[in-house]
């Protein structure tokens, strides 16, 4: 056998990702808010990609006027990329018209944004929502700036506000506090005892029964009796009445009358204050009505634009660089230029896939998620020309806004659930919302069970078994028929 050395030529084919062609795919991927801070950071490192807030302040001093509103162009009639490009981004069809815009289920902007007529901006709702409100913290540090005269036990009670749940009960460990605040335990129990006597009523308690029994006290409720039935709180929904006015001791009417007054108290006392951080998801697709059917539009409030600074770019080509000094200039004008194009071939692709899901999806935009269709990506993509992975790449953590309310655009993407009519398959997510609406529908002494929830599905052309009405029934957190029921049951009887 002879060993040796020989040169052959081959030809082959393959992709290669280039740096740029990597940048754009996750481009594709960030949301408006997510591209904004990409395009910020863009612009510090790079000279030719001009500041948005000097070239917003160039465009609002020539033109005299305002800077936009946050939801400025959810009542623009304009396409705000159709501003900044020659790009046909084709973004609105004809479609029928549905009158039904009155439905009970439509969310804030619905109500507030989207109606027909109505200017309010989603910026100008939400500080009308929030004026004149003062956060929980706000009203927690000026009663203890009144209750603790120490300075040191004053700062150790303002830091255990932060360690409040959200409903407003103290949840975490006091070993854990005493660790992160380097304070003994009994210093933090003596402290917690004195904070349980701020206002709202209920604060501060470790526990449900706790919350419960601080109000009590406070209506000069509280006695024997009640302490039992907070200790056996949770025995109350298995309907057992009896077992527990005997525990009580109790007739079986005044342990209803105790409940009464149960439901009158506060269990989450934190709940009537504003929240010092109050997040709003920003949508980054709209979906509006119009005269010609539905129109889509790229967020405009949190859409970054990518500005080239040509005045510089003339005055750099002025001067007689070195070749160090020429490369830098030219490598930064391309990828400036680059970022420019590629941001909004990103924009043309997402309102591409948006318009797409709005055409096949036109009766939930109509009528609401009853009429939600099945659909999968290859759907899309066909219908567009794209592959399935940049379309899954543009729905990847976008959010829509739509006259039903903000919804993931991967939400429009459901599994299909066989007809028992041999018609129209029916979407996943569609079952659901009918079954939530029949268990919201149905006598509440007489609830339906999944069985019965099965039998009606199939006569509406569902083909849907028992298992799966249960397994969605649990998906939409409701509790079986047998729970409502009980629930059912006690309501009557205290409310009696």
């Amino acid at each position: 056998m002879k060993l040796g050395q020989q040169l052959k030529i081959k030809q082959n084919q393959s992709l290669i990702m280039t740096p740029q062609l990597q940048q754009a795919i996750k481009l594709l991927q960030l949301t408006n808010l997510e591209l904004a801070e990409f395009v910020e950071k863009a612009q510090l490192e790079n000279p030719f990609i001009q500041d948005q807030k000097e070239y917003l302040e160039i465009n609002n001093t020539n033109k005299g006027t305002e800077s936009p509103d946050v939801y400025q162009n959810m009542n623009n009639t304009s396409d705000p990329l159709k501003k900044n490009s020659e790009l046909d981004m084709q973004n609105t069809f004809d479609s029928h018209l549905s009158s039904n815009n009155n439905q009970e289920n439509k969310k804030l902007y619905d109500k507030e944004i989207l109606r027909t007529g109505n200017n309010v901006s989603a910026g100008e709702v939400i500080e009308k929502t929030l004026e004149n409100k003062i956060s929980l913290k706000e009203s927690l540090v000026n009663q203890i700036n009144i209750e603790f005269s120490e300075k040191d036990n004053k700062s150790i009670a303002i830091a255990m506000i932060d360690y409040l749940h959200p409903s407003g009960w103290f949840t975490h460990s006091k070993s854990e506090i005493e660790k992160d605040l380097n304070i003994n335990e009994q210093k933090i129990s003596q402290i917690l005892d004195r904070l349980k006597r701020l206002e709202p009523v209920g604060i501060f308690s470790e526990n449900l029964s706790e919350c419960l029994k601080l109000q009590l006290i406070d209506k000069n409720l509280f006695n024997e009796h009640y302490n039992i039935l907070l200790d056996n709180l949770p025995h109350l929904p298995s309907g057992k009445f009896k077992q527990i006015s005997k525990l009580c001791k109790v007739s079986e009417n005044s342990l209803f009358e105790m409940i009464k007054v149960i439901k009158t108290l506060n269990p989450k006392p934190a709940e009537n204050f504003s929240q010092e951080k109050i997040l709003v998801d920003q949508p980054d697709i709209i979906v509006k009505r119009s005269e010609k059917g539905w129109r889509i539009d790229l967020n405009g409030s949190t859409l970054p634009t990518v500005s080239i600074d040509e005045e510089y770019i003339n005055e750099i080509e002025k001067y007689k660089l070195d070749e160090k000094a020429n490369n830098f200039t030219f490598e930064k004008i391309g990828e400036a230029r680059w970022l420019k194009k590629a941001v909004e071939q990103r924009n043309k692709t997402i309102l591409k896939v948006s318009s797409e899901i709005v055409r096949k999806q036109v009766g939930f935009f109509r009528h609401g998620l009853n009429h939600m269709k099945p659909m999968i990506l290859k759907d899309i993509s066909d219908a567009i020309g794209m592959h399935e992975s940049t379309v899954s790449r543009v729905t990847n953590s976008k959010l829509m806004l739509t006259e039903w309310g903000v919804f993931p655009l991967k939400q429009f993407f459901s599994a299909s659930i066989s007809s028992s009519e041999n018609s129209e398959m029916h979407a996943a997510s569609a079952v659901r919302e009918t079954i939530k609406s029949l268990i919201s529908s149905e006598i509440s002494n007489k609830p339906l069970s999944d069985d019965k929830l099965a039998r009606i599905l199939n006569k509406d052309g569902m083909n849907v078994a028992r298992r799966t009405v249960a397994k969605y029934r649990d998906m939409l957190k409701i509790p079986s028929s047998a729970q409502r029921r009980r629930a059912s049951r006690l309501q009557k009887m205290v409310s009696n």
